[in-house]
């Protein structure tokens, strides 16, 4: 009754798509256009590429079954398939229209009625791509519009959207706590839509008629004079506006003093509550089954309603966020209550009952006091989230471990008997009275768990445990048992002492007589009482929120409430209290949503704690018995049954585990096995995350530089010897020996021989950190790197964080003397060092080829000399580098050396010659670049000079003679990132030249650049002249951008 966690579970509902439905409207919108395609044409438009090469890839590259997700691709698709087909009905409508505009103006009438039937053609041709939808999102997406009461006007001929369908706005989509409409004492002129959309005051005379339609809808309140009266009927006299006033200020203190009234039935109900739970808990705060504390139930009764009073006056008082929360004392923390008086009796000896006593009132004061501490503090310091990082699956086996207690401590109260594991106790619990008291207990406690399952009405508990006393009592009546006999066999409780008062328990503090060494042995105990204390809040507290639909709760501001309600408690001599999530739900449900109704509740409380626990003495012992018994089993199966399926295997085991030790060793122990096992699996389960997000190589991804086309093709050929490693998580010695072994893998002399590699590119950019043994791990992966000649390249770490300080103090940086290792801030540029050795490499070998030397800024790292290329020729690696210069050279440039022939032709010709000739190596091609070359005129950039800004019109495309541009794009934050390199003897721009739309990035020269530009006006010129020709160029150029596109593309979606 008084658990307060539950378990929410959600399914997700996925979309069917209506293929049919949607192929039907694509071939019925073709006919109206009047090109009706086949039917195999419709589903190779309807597929194309993306269905079809989905359903054709393997299960892996889809990222599993596409069933599991409520967006599968094929539904996302049609609803993308049927917007595009919605854009291009409104395009043919908006043609449409403009042509009738222009018969309009002739013929005004035949127009509008043309018009007219327009919009009805366009109602049904939308309607059919809204019922093509088979789901019906996109029919409310497309329908949910603003409110209007006329049709929308617009210039020209009228837009022949669908009626806006309202029907489905029900009550349930209205805000729980949205503000309610202005009542009539606040009364405005209501507004109407005029035929053009704009508001219209509605005219005088319809005032009183409306006026008195609100009156009579609100005839259930209360009838207060309204000022608009006045206003309505001028001749009234004055002295009736002075009654009016009166009789307003009359109404509102009736008011004032009547609204208590409403929250009665809700604190009737809250006091209920408190009085179960306290028959319940607060008779078993003290362990009774104990001599020395036989007669401590009462004791623990009081102390109890005294916590909940503390606790519901603080909360209702404003210093919780929360309007009418209920709080109770923490039940969780009687185990730990129970632990810190067996401690005591074992420390001080049973002989002396009045120092275990006076010892045991000091300890249950301060273990109160420490634990409001430790959420003031939480709470003040703003450090509440540190609770979220508490594993959950142990707070569950703790729960399970207090479910246990409980059931242990129902048998021991019900039977007052001692439980332990002798056969001698064993048989007393089987005695025929013991028997009947624990299990007719026991048998409610059953009987209370299965009804509740055919009635969940919040009311049932309560009822139910009010329904077992009179039920009791009836029946003894007829047998005839008096009280003095049912006092006697432990069916009824005895009564309390009359002379003892409410505040008897003070009496017992002595602290002269006080162990305080004792006390000082309980402190470990108490600090796990706290502990276990403070991992309720951050899961009652947004639970209510969202019970109670408070859409801004702050946790601190709970801790700091929970914190002064302890404080409190714990001055006072009484006992840990908390918010309870089920009575505060159940409370404000039934009327109490208010701090006055809260406050109402503790007046109450505080009344029963004052008249004294002598109410005990007519509480049957079942009724006690069944509440703990139930609270025990609802906790026992929310933490071994509720859990099955919904955690994995590990965290079962340990929920399990936690139970067991809480039972058979203690709770301190119970939560201290959990928490090792909790680290324990945390390291097992890390580590069978591999720390390898994504390995490939080069020939996958490329970087980003557009390069000459002879370059792209020898870099085609050799870029398998990259290989690339993307890093991610934190990787420590549970994760970096998955590392290790692919790393050794790939230098197997079998793989070797297939896939020999030069590079090994590690990207740090997803890892965020790495312990002692990982970088250990590095230094033996350089190690046997080195061994191979293979370059070690560290990308995505900067030099000063975590990985970077890391890898640096482990000696894995390119600080040192070694060439092998390398480093760059980024997976581009690192992609773009490792294509620069490997073009290092290749003209070395053209060189060796054609006998001629190889300028000094060609080299980036060690190489052997062109005249020692054959004696590395056995090499995979240089074989593999060997056969890709031949295949990239042009034929004619295999043995003998090229010497460059005058030119007779404009001075960009050699230059376009240079960066298009390998594109077509047929004779047009010259001829295509003579007829272009002396348009293009020569222009300067000087470093950091902006070329062109995203945006801005096309004015020229250009082809680089030296130096290098970058191009920028904007994230959408404000800031720009670099995606591509452009280099000499390559050309840019030529696509927003030939496509005429503005530009999309930004480039900017890095250094002093010369390039040649051929101007918009002349390449408009030449397409009006010489169409065939500048066609015949336009093919060339586009083949740079189509191999820039292909590269970019690669790199966002295979190396991410």
């Amino acid at each position: 009754m008084s658990s307060n966690r539950h378990h929410t579970t959600s399914s997700a509902l996925i979309p069917t798509n209506n293929n049919s439905s949607a192929a039907a409207y694509i071939h019925d919108y073709d006919a109206e256009l009047g090109t009706s395609a086949p039917s195999d044409a419709l589903g190779s438009t309807r597929h194309g590429v993306g269905a079809l090469s989905i359903r054709q890839a393997p299960a892996a590259s889809r990222g599993g079954d596409a069933t599991n997700y409520s967006q599968t691709p094929d539904s996302i698709r049609d609803r993308t398939m049927l917007l595009s087909n919605l854009a291009l009905h409104a395009n043919k409508r908006d043609s449409i229209a403009s042509s009738r505009n222009d018969a309009a103006t002739t013929a005004a009438g035949m127009g509008l009625a043309d018009s007219r039937r327009s919009s009805t053609d366009d109602q049904a041709s939308i309607n059919q791509i809204l019922a093509g939808t088979g789901s019906g999102n996109l029919s409310r997406l497309l329908r949910e519009r603003p409110l209007s009461s006329g049709p929308t006007q617009h210039h020209g001929a009228s837009v022949g959207l669908p009626h806006l369908d309202y029907s489905y706005i029900g009550s349930e989509r209205v805000p729980k706590n949205a503000k309610p409409p202005k009542s009539d004492l606040g009364f405005r002129e209501p507004t109407v839509q005029s035929e053009d959309c704009k508001p219209a005051q509605i005219q005088q005379p319809l005032l009183p008629s409306l006026h008195a339609d609100m009156h009579k809808q609100h005839s259930n309140a209360v009838n207060l004079p309204n000022e608009q009266d006045s206003l309505l009927s001028p001749s009234q006299p004055a002295s009736d506006g002075n009654y009016a006033f009166l009789q307003r200020r009359g109404y509102t203190l009736l008011g004032i003093l009547t609204m208590p009234l409403q929250y009665i039935p809700a604190v009737i109900l809250g006091l209920i509550m408190n009085l179960l739970d306290a028959l319940s808990y607060g008779l078993i705060a003290f362990p009774v089954s104990i001599p020395v504390y036989a007669k401590f139930g009462p004791i623990g009764f009081s102390m109890y309603m005294l916590s909940t009073s503390i606790v519901q006056a603080v909360l209702s008082g404003g210093a919780s966020g929360f309007r009418g929360a209920n709080g109770t004392m923490l039940i969780e923390a009687i185990p730990f209550l129970h632990a810190i008086c067996s401690k005591i009796i074992a420390s001080v000896g049973s002989h002396q009952p009045d120092r275990i006593i006076a010892t045991t009132m000091a300890s249950y004061a301060i273990s109160t006091i420490i634990t409001g501490l430790v959420f003031f503090l939480l709470g003040s310091l703003k450090i509440g989230v540190l609770v979220d990082f508490f594993p959950r699956h142990i707070l569950v086996g703790c729960i399970g471990g207090v479910g246990y207690f409980l059931l242990e401590t129902g048998m021991e109260i019900t039977s007052q008997l001692k439980l332990s594991l002798s056969w001698s106790a064993l048989r007393e619990f089987f005695e025929p009275n013991a028997f009947g008291l624990w299990a007719s207990s026991l048998g409610l406690a059953i009987l209370l768990r299965v009804m509740c399952a055919r009635f969940t009405h919040p009311m049932f508990v309560p009822v139910f445990f009010m329904a077992v006393p009179a039920g009791f009592y009836a029946i003894t009546a007829l047998l005839g048992i008096s009280m003095e006999t049912l006092r006697a066999t432990g069916w009824v409780f005895e009564l309390p002492d009359a002379d003892v008062p409410f505040y008897y328990f003070y009496t017992l503090f002595d602290f002269s007589n006080t162990d305080w060494h004792t006390v000082v042995k309980t402190i470990p105990t108490m600090l796990g009482l706290a502990f276990f204390s403070i991992l309720h809040v951050p899961i009652n507290v947004p639970a209510l929120a969202v019970s109670t639909n408070v859409d801004k709760i702050d946790t601190n501001r709970e801790l700091l409430a929970h914190g002064i309600s302890n404080l409190l408690a714990g001055f006072m001599g009484s006992l840990q209290n908390y918010l309870v999530y089920s009575n505060s739900v159940l409370f404000i449900r039934s009327g109490g949503g208010s701090n006055l109704a809260g406050m109402m509740l503790c007046a109450t409380t505080l009344g029963v704690f004052f008249s004294g626990p002598t109410i005990i003495g007519y509480i049957p012992n079942m009724v006690v018995g069944a509440l703990i018994f139930h609270l025990g089993l609802e906790l026992m199966k929310e933490s071994l049954i509720d859990t099955i399926g919904v955690v994995n295997h590990v965290e079962y085991t340990t929920i399990v585990v936690i139970v067991v030790a809480m039972a058979t060793i203690g709770f301190n122990e119970g939560i201290f096995i959990g928490i090792l096992m909790a680290c324990f699996f945390f390291i097992l389960l890390y580590s069978r995350r591999p720390a390898l997000r994504k390995a490939y190589t080069g020939s996958a991804v490329r970087s980003t530089v557009r390069r000459l086309y002879s370059q792209r093709r020898f870099l085609d050929d050799v870029c398998k010897q990259i290989q690339v490693m993307r890093l991610q998580g934190f990787m420590f010695f549970g994760t970096i020996n998955g590392v290790e072994v692919y790393i050794r893998n790939l230098l197997e002399q079998r793989q070797w021989q297939v896939n020999p590699i030069r590079f090994l590119v590690l990207d740090f950019a997803l890892v965020n950190g790495m312990d002692f043994s990982a970088a250990e791990a590095f230094i033996r992966i350089r190690r046997l790197l080195e061994a191979r000649e293979i370059y070690m390249v560290i990308c995505g770490a900067e030099r000063v964080s975590e990985v970077g300080r890391a890898l640096r103090a482990a000696g894995v940086w390119s600080d040192d003397e070694s060439e092998y290792v390398q480093t760059s801030l980024s997976l581009n540029e690192a992609l773009e060092w490792c294509e620069n050795v490997l073009l290092q490499y290749y003209y070395i070998h053209q060189a060796a080829l054609v006998g001629t030397e190889v300028p000094q800024s060609y080299s980036f790292v060690s190489s052997p000399h062109p005249n020692e290329v054959h004696e590395y020729g056995s090499s995979p690696r240089h074989a593999m580098v060997s056969e890709a210069t031949q295949s990239a050279m042009p034929a004619s440039h295999s043995h003998t050396p090229v010497t460059p022939q005058p030119s007779q032709h404009a001075p960009a010709f050699s230059l376009l010659h240079q960066a298009f000739l390998d594109l077509d190596s047929e004779q047009q091609a010259d001829d295509t670049l003579a007829f272009i070359a002396p348009y293009f005129v020569r222009k300067q950039l000087s470093s950091d000079q902006r070329l062109w800004q995203a945006g801005n019109n096309p004015e020229a495309m250009y082809v680089v003679e030296s130096g290098t541009l970058r191009v920028f794009v904007e994230n959408g934050v404000g800031e720009y990132e670099t995606t591509e390199s452009i280099l000499p003897g390559t050309s840019l721009g030529e696509l927003s030249l030939i496509t005429n739309r503005a530009h999309s990035t930004t480039v900017i020269s890095d250094d002093n650049v010369v390039l040649w530009e051929l101007p918009k006006k002349v390449y408009d010129e030449l397409c009006a002249k010489e169409p065939a020709k500048t066609l015949a160029f336009v093919r060339l150029a586009l083949m740079y951008p189509a191999q820039g596109m292909k590269a970019i593309t690669a790199y966002a979606f295979c190396a991410q």
